[in-house]
């Protein structure tokens, strides 16, 4: 088991440096999921891998945690899947496809369209005004 152990440390530490890179943070998986507490319901409440990415990697942290602070690497805690699934979502940060980079896509689109949207309310409403005034005064 030491094998397995040792290789989800070198995957952990691959996944933490990079969320340190993305994140600009010196907190790297600490920030991460920082970030997902901190991003609103409503930016979530459609992306199908939330929840499973946030327990994920939370278990990441802790199993990372039990393996530097309490438990020695020779005891029978990393699997296989563990290590894919760390890869995986690894991958996934790279390509800006994790539920974050998602996340926070889809609230930069909503700002985007709130903004724009909004302008050209306020642009009909004044164009309205002006169309209004100039029929009263013909009529």
């Amino acid at each position: 088991m030491l094998e397995k152990n040792v290789e989800f440390i070198e995957q952990y530490k691959r996944l933490d440096k990079l969320c340190k890179e993305t994140l600009n943070s010196y907190e790297g998986v600490s920030s991460y999921i920082s970030e997902m507490e901190a991003t609103p319901f409503e930016a979530t409440v459609n992306i199908s891998e939330w929840d499973m990415t946030y327990k994920q990697i939370k278990h990441f942290r802790w199993m990372r945690n039990q393996l530097v602070h309490e438990i020695s690497l020779d005891e029978n805690l990393s699997t296989n899947e563990d290590i894919m699934n760390i890869k995986n979502l690894h991958e996934l940060i790279v390509k800006a496809q994790d539920p974050l980079s998602i996340a926070n896509r889809s609230r930069q689109d909503d700002y985007y369209y709130s903004k724009n949207n909004s302008s050209s309310e306020n642009q009909d409403s004044f164009w309205n005004k002006i169309k209004t005034k100039i029929k009263s005064l013909f009529s």
